[in-house]
């Protein structure tokens, strides 16, 4: 009896491990096959780097590596007109750049009267630039900015290169610093000037990631976003050339500023120092060619974008120029230099804690306009890129079809 027992129980045993052994097996095979098919097409996406998705004849349509539905471009829709499309400008061009880059400016120009022409003639560069880039955008009606042209002209490789490093190190890099200025203006409204940096830092990366979200939903949101933020940027602009006037009525303005020959008192002589003097002030126009990354989405493109780039970066240019008089008529060119937050020193001047809160609010507005727009244009630029066959085309869809087709 023992021995019977004894058998059926290693026999039901030896059952049971077969069981086990069997559905370990096919757990494997399972695993397997989903790591093989993860690296293949990881593969796949890795290889249209390097080797463009249109093949002649329709071949395509027979490749297992490029199905013909990876090659389709993604459709756009034409929503853009003029007014949205000059806000587009506006927005993405007025940012923080104009509440730190005067500093650096007057810095290297040495005088009032310098620093003043060399944030002309940058308006002149800027509206110039603008003029040739909506020739470009006629001539080749696609997104992507200069990616196509430098795709057009000197193939894959240079264009691959322009392209990687405009998505991954110049536009984050601005967007950082704007992030930075934003994080800390907003902390030092709320918390005051002795905030962590750790939380100005997740403060402006909070404003990035809303921004990409914003983006997401479509770009009627976004362009409706920069139409909004543009007409409060206005009144920004507006309120700062306002505290000008309030502090010369006061009679504590810098009125020697604008007086000859001591406007150009103390002008640098180093050529040196009005390149960097340039740079700054360019600096503040990076975004002037923001209608180039979405020519697809523009109505009518031969005339929405010479029409648009020109209002706005004229109003841009304008808006510059208004801002450093006012500048000018409330402090000196070293109380310029020496200070890092001269929005809010202008509106506490003028009009004491109010002016300076709503100051604060202004350049918020800007920065959120300003990081909106440049969002936009990186996500058009990596669709144009991957639907050109430079990228992986995985990221043509990052867009949401729904919105765009």
């Amino acid at each position: 009896v023992v021995s019977t027992q004894s058998t059926g129980s290693s026999g039901i045993n030896a059952e049971y491990g077969k069981q086990w052994y069997q559905r370990r097996v096919r757990g494997y095979i399972y695993i397997y096959n989903k790591f093989a098919g993860l690296v293949w097409s990881s593969l796949v996406r890795l290889a249209r780097v390097f080797v463009c998705c249109e093949m002649e004849n329709g071949d395509n349509e027979k490749s297992p590596l490029f199905p013909k539905k990876e090659c389709e471009p993604v459709k756009l829709k034409r929503t853009v007109g003029v007014l949205s499309a000059s806000a587009v400008v506006f927005g993405t061009c007025v940012g923080a750049g104009i509440f730190i880059s005067p500093k650096g400016v007057y810095e290297k120009a040495g005088s009032p009267g310098a620093g003043l022409i060399i944030w002309g003639l940058s308006g002149i560069i800027a509206t110039l630039c603008t003029l040739a880039y909506a020739e470009l955008g006629t001539m080749m009606p696609q997104n992507g900015g200069e990616f196509v042209y430098i795709h057009r002209v000197y193939g894959d490789f240079l264009a691959f290169i322009f392209s990687f490093c405009n998505t991954l190190l110049i536009k984050p890099a601005s967007l950082s610093i704007v992030g930075i200025v934003f994080g800390e203006y907003f902390c030092n409204m709320v918390w005051g000037p002795a905030t962590n940096d750790i939380m100005v830092k997740a403060v402006g990366a909070a404003l990035i990631v809303t921004c990409g979200i914003v983006n997401i939903v479509g770009v009627n949101v976004i362009a409706k976003v920069c139409a909004v933020v543009s007409v409060l940027k206005i009144a920004v602009v507006g309120f700062l050339i306002s505290c000008g006037i309030a502090v010369v009525i006061k009679g504590h303005g810098e009125i020697s500023n604008f007086k000859l020959p001591f406007s150009f008192e103390g002008s640098s002589t180093n050529p040196a120092d009005y390149g960097l003097a340039f740079y700054y002030c360019l600096f503040t126009f990076q975004s002037w060619n923001s209608l180039n990354y979405m020519t697809e989405e523009l109505k009518t493109p031969n005339k929405t974008m010479p029409i648009a780039g020109l209002v706005g970066v004229l109003g841009v240019s304008l808006s510059y120029f208004l801002c450093n008089v006012a500048y000018l008529m409330m402090f000196t060119l070293h109380q310029i230099v020496d200070t890092n937050t001269i929005a809010m020193d202008s509106g506490f001047a003028a009009f004491g804690r109010v002016g300076e809160i709503i100051m604060s609010v202004g350049l918020l507005v800007s920065c959120l306009g300003c990081v909106g727009g440049a969002i936009c244009c990186i996500s058009r630029s990596l669709q144009c890129t991957a639907d050109s066959g430079v990228f992986p085309a995985f990221m043509e869809e990052l867009i949401n079809d729904s919105k765009l087709q």
